[in-house]
Order: structure tokens, then sequence, then C-alpha cells
């Protein structure tokens, strides 16, 4: 017999910590409102019991706001015979216990679970009889600090304490409730006080900020991910030399074999290479979360979001783009109206996704060496300015509504590495998954248009021109010379990377025959004699190429299970569009200064003329009660009366 409880609680006091650690699951659990956006179940053993967790979203009250609350209140509603686990966070007790009242209220069976018990000194014991249910302090973290919580869990399930929850709970003393608590919780927040008046002082905030995003990149970037990245491709060198040269011993066909070690094994090898850069940039980015900063960034920035149509919520899933275009389109879940989240949808794919490293790196490294973690950064920004752009354009087309920012400030904590190690490590997973099953399909099909010319002749890696990839490029040529790029080559690679852009480099490598060998492949993209080749100007003009045109497959199929085909067309054909553009100006700036200076003077007119427009809009503006229009405006001091 399976026995269900489901995990409820106020956003940020550690549900899906709690899930993770009973089910022994790595669900993305973060500092912020929403990260939960609908319920997982899964099961896990006591006692010989077989007991189903449910983590439902985060939720304020009963009467749920967002669309994450109502989820979860409908949901409780919908399993009212279900044993409750309600976790409280106690250094927030105080507005935690409002849900906790009104679930006994609703006479709703539930356990208290106190998360992060030992940061606060609450009387425990008191409170327990106070709220007239079982309760038990956890630390959702660990293992070992949950156990008393699932005996508690296995107790009920035995009947040994069900008939309290006959007596009525409705008339809880709250105010001695939560007298006790908030002497306690104000102490508590003492030291995260003291460093808020820094952190969240306007003339200090923006330069810390840019300081933390800098300090990451550099250390991505700069000697420490280099000297990673240097050892995983001498470790992979020498298993290529080993093994692929057992697969060349083999007595199969020269197709197999070169299918198998340049189709295949090569091209995993140059995608893998990329991981430790991958897996610090996520690390980091998971500590800065951790200890609270990423709240406070979110807090910061909504007054500036809101004028581009944007909520500091926003920022969450924007953020979570740079780890993944897919995850980050389904968190827009949790904003409260569609127009917000199809305006945040729309500006996804402009956060550069860890997929898009390998590519940078690879093509910075050709010309920008030295300052390669430099230049990279200043890809990142360049996209995020474009983003705040079309922020404002999509403003003006897609209706604004009132949105209230609901959003957890939590304590600074010291940052839990085995947490943060293992939230990497699940993003590294993910990453090998798309090696090992989509990179795999993708790669057999790209390796197939390579070395089969449009008359089925297996050319063997050579005569590129003569293959079936590079009749399809040549055509496309016509149109990507426009902006710069003037090799069927590097048209290919871009086709391959609208699947996934970790194919790229795949591409790359393939093309020009180096698969495997980074070192290679970089002295080959700097030869005219290959088949893709880039100068300075036209790998600028391909990184932001890369940078702005349609996420992957499965972003798009994201989007439309989110919002319909028809959305998903706009954002596909819009990132071209403007990839495009875009691109057409940059080259035209890189080859013709003075070009780039016009379109600077253009774009400062235009602002300036937008702005002149609506300040004599302003002016022109009716004051009194004119017969004129027709309209009645109250003003007790009117500054011009016109017409009346």
């Amino acid at each position: 017999m399976t026995n269900k409880i489901i995990l409820a609680g106020n956003p940020n006091t550690g549900k899906t910590t709690l899930f993770n650690t009973l089910t022994k699951s790595n669900q993305k659990a973060s500092n912020w409102h929403g990260v939960t956006v609908g319920t997982i179940s899964k099961n896990y053993q006591f006692n010989g019991k077989l007991i189903t967790v449910t983590d439902v979203p985060g939720m304020y009250s009963l009467e749920g706001f967002s669309n994450e609350e109502k989820i979860a209140s409908e949901f409780l509603k919908k399993n009212k015979d279900s044993l409750i686990v309600n976790i409280c966070d106690a250094n927030n007790l105080e507005r935690n216990l409002i849900l906790t009242s009104e679930l006994i209220g609703e006479g709703f069976k539930i356990i208290v679970a106190v998360n992060m018990y030992a940061e606060v000194k609450h009387n425990y014991k008191k409170l327990a009889e106070l709220l007239g249910v079982k309760l038990v302090t956890i630390d959702a973290r660990k293992k070992g600090s949950v156990n008393e919580l699932k005996q508690c869990v296995d107790e009920f399930f035995e009947n040994k304490f069900q008939d309290s929850y006959k007596i009525c709970k409705t008339n809880l003393n709250s105010s001695e409730i939560f007298s006790e608590v908030k002497a306690k919780q104000s102490e508590a927040y003492k030291t995260t006080n003291k460093l808020d008046k820094i952190m969240l002082n306007k003339f200090l905030f923006l330069p810390i900020f840019l300081l933390a995003v800098f300090a990451v990149f550099f250390v991505t970037f700069g000697p420490i991910g280099e000297a990673l990245l240097f050892c995983v491709e001498w470790v992979l060198g020498k298993f290529l030399d080993i093994f692929g040269g057992l697969l060349m011993s083999l007595k199969f066909s020269s197709a197999i074999k070169l299918f198998l070690v340049d189709g295949i094994l090569n091209s995993v090898a140059t995608v893998l290479s990329f991981v430790p850069q991958i897996a610090l940039l996520m690390f980091f980015l998971n500590l800065l979360e951790d200890t609270g900063f990423m709240s406070r960034v979110a807090f910061m920035f909504d007054g500036a979001l809101k004028k581009v149509g944007l909520t500091g919520k926003s920022l969450f899933s924007l953020m979570l783009g740079f780890g993944c275009t897919t995850s980050a389109v389904i968190t827009t879940r949790n904003l409260e109206n569609k127009n917000l989240r199809k305006r945040t949808a729309l500006l996804l794919p402009f956060m550069s996704c860890t997929a898009k490293l390998p590519i940078f790196l690879v093509i910075s490294s050709l010309f920008f060496e030295k300052y390669k973690f430099l230049f990279v950064f200043m890809l990142y920004i360049f996209a995020i300015l474009i983003s705040l752009v079309f922020a404002i354009i999509y403003k003006k087309f897609i209706p604004e509504k009132s949105d209230v920012l609901v959003l957890e400030m939590p304590k600074y904590r010291v940052p839990n590495v085995k947490k943060i190690s293992k939230d990497t490590l699940s993003v590294i997973s993910e990453f090998l998954i798309k090696v090992g099953t989509l990179i795999m399909l993708f790669t057999t099909i790209i390796w197939v248009l390579q070395n089969f010319s449009c008359s089925f002749e297996f050319l063997a890696g050579e005569n590129f021109e003569k293959s079936l990839l590079y009749f399809i490029s040549s055509k496309l040529l016509v149109v990507f010379k426009f902006i710069g790029i003037e090799n069927a080559g590097a048209v290919a690679a871009i086709i391959v990377g609208l699947v996934a852009k970790e194919l790229v480099v795949v591409g790359l490598c393939m093309i020009n025959g180096t698969a495997g060998s980074l070192e290679l492949l970089a002295e080959s993209l700097l030869s005219p004699a290959s088949p893709c080749y880039f100068t300075p100007a036209s790998s600028v003009v391909f990184l932001v190429f890369v940078l702005l045109y349609s996420p992957c497959i499965s972003a798009l199929g994201a989007i439309k299970n989110e919002f319909g085909r028809k959305f998903l067309l706009y954002v596909f054909f819009a990132q071209l569009a403007l990839s495009f553009a875009v691109c057409f100006l940059v080259y035209r700036t890189l080859n013709a200064p003075i070009f780039g200076i016009f379109v600077l003077i253009f774009a400062v007119l235009a602002i300036f003329t937008s702005f002149v427009l609506k300040s004599v809009r302003k002016k022109n503006s009716c004051w009194g009660n004119c017969n004129a229009c027709g309209k009645i405006c109250e003003q007790k001091k009117p500054k011009i009366v016109r017409g009346g």
C-alpha cells in the first residue's frame, strides 16, 4: 500500500531541498519564489512502507495569488485527506506560521517541520503545544537530520496520533504564537540587516554586482579555467589515441571506421573538453545564489525592469537562461499574467546558455587570446543591452498589466558547497545526456551530409565542396555574404546549431576534419584553404550571429508548449531577422568605421526626437475642462488651460 504526503510551505523554506533529501532526487532548489512551477512526485521507503512525496509550489496562503500558488492550493484541497508536511523556515517563522494557521483552521492533517532550526533558538516545544500539532526540527540539506520526520510520518500511517486531528483547531491563540517567535527572529536578522545597508545601497550595488559577475567570468575563462581545460584535453587526447587506434585496427569498412572515429568519438570528445568551464560558470552562479545575493539583485533591478515592462521576478527566468533556455522558458509559469510571461519569454533567447560557451571560447581564441575572458564578457553584456532595447519595444506592443513583486529576501548564509556541487553536477549531467543522445543523433546526420555527395558517392571526409552539406550551405551563402560570412563551411555550422548550439563546434570540427583537437581546429579556422575559416571581422560577425539567432530545438519546443505555435514561429523568425540586421550593422561598422559613427548618430537623434515628442505631447495635454475635446481632467492647480 502506498502512503502519500505533500510538502507545503512558503517559497524559500527548503521544500524542494527536503524533497531531494527524502527521495534522493536532484530537483532545482533556489533562493527565490517560483522555482517549483508544478507538482513533482517521487517515492521513498521507510520501515517497509512505500511513501509517495509530492512537492507543490511555494504558497503564502490557501487563497492563491500567483499561478503557482493557485496550483498548490488547488492540489491541497483536492487531496485534503493526505498528510501535509508543512515546512517552515526558522528564520521566517512568524510569516510562515500564517499558512500553518490556515492549514490547521481548514482541518488539514499536518506535521510542522521547522527547517534551519539551529540558526534561531526558538522554544520549539512550547510552539508545538501552542499549535496543537506534531512539530519536528530539521535541516533539509542533511539526510540524518530528517530521520525524526520520517519516523513521525511512519507513526502517522500507523494510526498512532491520527485521532488528534479530530479536534477542531480553529481557535488558535495567534497573538501568543507570533509573540513567541518575533523577538528571536529580529535577533537572527541583525547581521543580514547590517550587510544589506551596503548591498542595497543605490550607489554601491551596481559596482558590487558588476564586480561579482566580472570575477565569475575571469575565473571561468581566465587562468583557472584554461588550466582545467588543458588537463581535460590532455586526458581526452590520450584516450582518443588509444581507443581511436583500436577502432581503426578493426576489420570494418573504411566508411564505418571513419564514422566511429571522426563522426562519433572525436566529435563527442571535442564537446566534453568544455565541461570544466561550463561547470565553473554554473558553480559560481549557484554560489552567488546560495549566499542570498541573487535575491538582492532581483530586488534592486525591479524598478529598472518595470520601466521596460518586466519585474524583478522576470530576472529569475532571465538568469536561468544563462544555464538553459528550455528550463528558463518553463519557469515563466510563475509570473502573474500572460503578457508578462510573453515579454519575458521573448527575451530569453538573448541570454547566452551554457551550450554557446564552447563556440565563444573556440572563435574568440583565434584573434583575442590574451583578452578572451573579457571578449566573452562583452558578448554577454552586448546581448543583455540588445534585450533591454527589445524589452522596451515589446512593452509597446504587448499590453502591460500591474504586477506586484513578491520576493523572498533570505538571510546571508555561508554557501553549502555540497548542495552547490550537486546542482552543478546536475547541469553537467544534462549536458552529457545531450552529448550522448541528441548530439550523437545529429552528429550522424552531419557526418552523412558531409561525407556523401548529391549522387550518394562516399567522399571519406574529403572534397567538402562535393558534399550534400556544402550543397545546402552554398545555396544559403548568398544571403550570409551580406553580413560578412563568406564561406559555406561557416553557414553549415550555423545550420547545425539550429538543432543544438553544442553542435556548432562539432560541425566546425567535422567540416575542417580536425575532430578531437581544438588546437588543430583553431589552426584550420585561420587558414583560407580550409572549408571553414575566419578573418577578424567575420569571426566577430559569426559570434554575434550565434549569440542572437534562434534558440535550439528543445527550447523552441518548450516555447510551443507554453505559448502556442504562432508565438513559436514569431520567436524563431524574429530572432533570425534580428541576428541578420545586427550582424549587418556590425560587419559594416568593422569594415567602414564611418558607417558605425553614422548609425550611432542616427540612434542618438532618434532617442532625442522621441523625448522631444514625448515632452511636446505632455505640454499639449488638456489640463482643464475643455469643450473642444469633451474630456474632463481634475487638477487643483492647472498649469495650462486650452480651448475652454
